[in-house]
């Protein structure tokens, strides 16, 4: 689908050990940074991991067409929403109970958080912009409680934190959204996007990565960036088996 400035597509993971399983674990949309697509190492090792724990794995494909970020995040909600209503009508059609959802976001996608909050579904946030990209005029970033900062392009206050339910509201039993929780946080301390302040405000699951890029990587030192990608893997496995 495209409006212009962003084009997406939504497809299945279709790797040869895709769970073929009729009732997976849940269902988790994989989503990519600005150029950092799903088959770079985070965000694929994240989606083979969950494949082979059972999870049926979407992943988001997504084309800027021009240099103007105020206006993708809204189409990056869009594709959420699209991604959401299908994996529930699916459900519906099957007579099945809605399946446990996850979101992963890198970068870019990250600016979703406070969408997927009112969606109530748990994310992973990878990277997660704290501090506006430099090159990005409306100056985006996720928000934090109690603060007024930029969002698509206006200023927005953030009256909560995101918090949902740990357990089903009365009468609820079963609910998808069960064991919604805060976000996961994975980034590295040399990241200029990063700000571990902010990034507590918003959840106690923060793993940060000493010396680590905006890809989790430390330029020049293989052993340590596989050591952090192994990390940054098992935190997403343990917050995904946690729901």
């Amino acid at each position: 689908m495209s409006s212009g400035i962003v084009e997406y597509a939504i497809k299945p993971w279709k790797r040869k050990d895709r769970a073929s399983c009729d009732q997976p674990q849940g269902r988790v949309l994989v989503m990519p940074g600005t150029g950092y697509t799903c088959d770079r190492p985070l965000l694929y090792w994240a989606a083979q991991m969950l494949v082979q724990s059972g999870w049926h794995v979407d992943r988001l494909n997504v084309r800027i067409t021009k240099d103007d970020l105020s206006q993708v995040t809204p189409v990056i909600e869009t594709a959420i929403d699209e991604w959401h209503d299908s994996v529930v009508a699916q459900a519906a059609d099957a007579g099945l109970p809605r399946p446990r959802m996850l979101l992963i976001g890198k970068s870019l996608t990250t600016l979703a958080y406070a969408h997927a909050c009112e969606l109530g579904m748990p994310m992973a946030l990878l990277t997660p912009v704290l501090n506006p990209a430099p090159f990005d005029l409306s100056s985006q970033r996720i928000a934090v409680p109690g603060e007024t900062t930029a969002a698509h392009g206006a200023p927005k206050l953030m009256q909560a934190s995101c918090e949902m339910p740990s357990a089903a509201p009365s009468g609820n039993a079963g609910s998808v959204y069960d064991a919604a929780r805060k976000p996961l946080i994975c980034a590295g301390t040399a990241d200029p996007y990063y700000d571990a302040d902010r990034a507590h405000a918003l959840t106690d699951d923060v793993h940060e990565f000493p010396d680590a890029n905006h890809s989790i990587e430390v330029p020049g030192d293989w052993r340590r960036s596989l050591g952090y990608l192994s990390g940054v893997v098992d935190a997403i496995a343990r917050y995904a088996a946690a729901l």
